[in-house]
């Protein structure tokens, strides 16, 4: 076994995936993402809470 033989399959495991343009977030609003994504995910989890609770008391 050469050192040949381990190279087939690497051709492009390192090459990360482009986003595109339409997809990008500014710089600048990157708090302001962050900060909605975090005010949803609170009621998210409220919500998930009273499905639990309907799903006991069923």
């Amino acid at each position: 076994m050469g050192k040949d033989e381990h190279k087939a399959g690497s051709n492009g495991e390192r090459v990360l995936s482009q986003t595109p343009k339409n997809l990008r977030i500014a710089a600048h609003s990157v708090n302001e993402e962050y900060a909605r994504e975090l005010a949803e995910l609170s009621s998210l989890r409220q919500k998930r809470l009273n499905k639990n609770q309907k799903a006991k008391n069923k």
